[in-house]
């Protein structure tokens, strides 16, 4: 009887084994990956084009015919170099009027061009003496290399700035020139006026290449310095806000094309800094056709660099920048109303677990609690997973 009662409990185990395995939940496969500790830094990533910093517009002084010299773009020219003739209308007693209104508007605009290059050296001078005593300091210990960088991108913004006051005060003597010429030329045809270049640099664009009769204010031709570039990047003005002076920013152009004439930064990458951010913002039309409001964001790069106006470049500008902070791959995050959780490894199985995030670095988002260290958890989880559910890793 015994016997018999051990052969049913026996038979009975292995039904209940045989019926445990028939139905049991088989494993997830899942990937996983592993919270760490490491660099992490957050941008914005947008299109950009490069411009010549330096460049100006000739514009026809006055009506009359346009006999340009024989120019193409591309042509490098000395300052001062002949671009064309120009044999004014004749005027009658209102036009001669307004050409002397004309020239004391140029003469205000000179003056105001001078007094903004009094005050740019002036700032230019103080940035200097500040580079040099934070420089001192720094190699003494007594401030933090962080401080000493930023004395030295101050003191390279006001350069830069300086030197376009420089070279806007430049180019409206210039004007101012050519609308004195024009003024006294214009009470007959006989009478050309030579058109010359305002500063020395590249034919950028020629936009009357052929002999005809202008109107006054016409464009001739856009001059310029492809060595001096700098590089525009219409941002959102939510993201403008979060943008600083100084902000690295990383520059890609076309893959695999060397685009660097020095050794410093080689290949089709290049580092560059935030100058300003432009005060106006404008709307514009996506690619989905939904407006935005977008403003201009000026990018100062090497002059190393080998390129030209209006080249293309992907734009990722540093806003927020950490050296070591623990981190969880973006991809494990799962939203829970207004929090965020992940799916955490323990012993085979998934675990639910709420955390608190901070910044968010595209492939990494920063862990400020809910996680430690070397913790695993389940990338691209699922909606079959559950609190206990067996893991397979792929």
């Amino acid at each position: 009887m015994t016997r018999r009662w051990t052969l049913l409990a026996g038979a009975g185990a292995v039904l209940a084994a045989g019926t445990w395995w028939l139905f049991r939940t088989p494993p997830v496969a899942v990937e996983v990956g592993v919270v760490t500790e490491g660099p992490l830094r957050r941008s914005i990533d947008e299109m950009g084009t490069t411009r010549v910093r330096t460049h100006s517009d000739v514009n026809a002084p006055v009506a009359g015919r346009w006999v340009p010299a024989p120019l193409q773009e591309g042509d490098v020219l000395a300052d001062g170099a002949r671009l064309g003739m120009l044999y004014p209308a004749p005027s009658d007693a209102s036009a001669r009027e307004q050409m002397r209104a004309r020239l004391g508007s140029a003469d205000a605009m000179v003056r105001e061009a001078e007094a903004a290059v009094t005050a740019a050296q002036t700032t230019f001078d103080e940035a200097r003496r500040t580079r040099a005593r934070t420089e001192a300091l720094g190699a003494a210990g007594g401030v933090s290399p962080q401080e000493v960088e930023r004395a030295r991108d101050a003191f390279g913004n006001a350069e830069m700035q300086w030197r376009a006051a420089g070279e806007r005060l430049r180019a409206l003597q210039y004007e101012r020139r050519q609308v004195g010429a024009a003024a006294a030329g214009a009470a007959g045809e006989g009478a050309g006026l030579v058109i010359s270049a305002p500063l020395a640099g590249t034919v950028l664009t020629v936009s009357e290449s052929h002999e005809r009769v202008v109107p006054a204010g016409t464009r001739l031709l856009e001059i310029g310095d492809p060595r001096d570039l700098e590089v525009v990047v219409p941002l959102l003005t939510a993201d403008a806000l979060r943008v600083r002076e100084g902000a690295v920013a990383r520059l890609t152009f076309v893959a695999g094309t060397v685009i660097t004439t020095g050794p410093e930064q080689p290949g089709d990458t290049i580092m560059g800094r935030v100058t300003r951010i432009e005060p106006s913002a404008s709307t514009r039309l996506s690619a989905l056709g939904v407006e935005e409001q977008r403003v201009n964001a000026v990018v100062a790069i090497p002059a190393t660099v080998h390129l030209g106006d209006h080249f293309r470049a992907d734009v990722r500008i540093t806003v927020w920048e950490a050296t070591r902070v623990l981190r969880v791959p973006a991809s494990a995050l799962v939203r829970d109303g207004d929090r965020w959780s992940v799916w955490r490894v323990r012993r085979g199985r998934a675990q639910h677990t709420a955390i608190t995030l901070g910044e968010h670095g595209g492939e990494f988002v920063e862990v400020r609690d809910g996680l430690t260290a070397r913790d695993t958890v389940v990338l691209f989880p699922g909606a079959q997973l559950r609190d206990g559910t067996a893991l397979k890793t792929k």
